[in-house]
């Protein structure tokens, strides 16, 4: 009997020690800033401006010091970082504004809901996500049936 309840009591402990466990996701936090040059912040080597809080992330986590924006306009910029493709796909090259300069440019005037988003791919796979700050895909200023973020 008590042969048995050792061998039940083990093979139990084996048993869970064999359970897969998923591994714990990273947190993901993008930051995309407008006309910051690359020694803007100190824990690039900027001396005068102090970042002690995005220089702690820097260093908790991956630093890209290497980097190519796709635009050096902020709506195709967003666009690219948000989709993973050229903004020229969906038809949005330059800023957007209101619709009769964005009827005039031939630009969209916001990014199609077909698009894929980085933000809805993480969000499948698991992740809350969340947009704050400037977003400038479109729905502004006199864009008022835009869709929702």
């Amino acid at each position: 009997m008590k042969k048995s309840f050792f061998l039940l009591i083990s093979l139990t402990f084996l048993y869970s020690c064999s359970k897969d466990i998923e591994p714990k996701k990273p947190n993901i936090i993008l930051i995309f800033i407008d006309d910051m040059g690359w020694a803007d912040l100190s824990c690039f080597g900027n001396n005068d401006a102090k970042t002690p809080n995005i220089d702690k992330l820097a260093s908790e986590g991956i630093s890209f010091e290497q980097f190519y924006v796709n635009s050096p306009i902020c709506s195709p910029s967003r666009v690219a970082i948000s989709t993973g493709t050229y903004p020229q796909r969906w038809n949005i090259t330059s800023y957007l504004a209101h619709q009769k300069k964005n009827e005039k440019r031939s630009i969209a005037n916001w990014l199609d809901t077909s698009a894929p988003m980085l933000a809805r791919s993480l969000n499948n796979s698991g992740y809350t996500t969340g947009h704050f700050g400037k977003w400038h895909m479109g729905g502004q200023r006199d864009v008022d049936n835009a869709p929702y973020i």
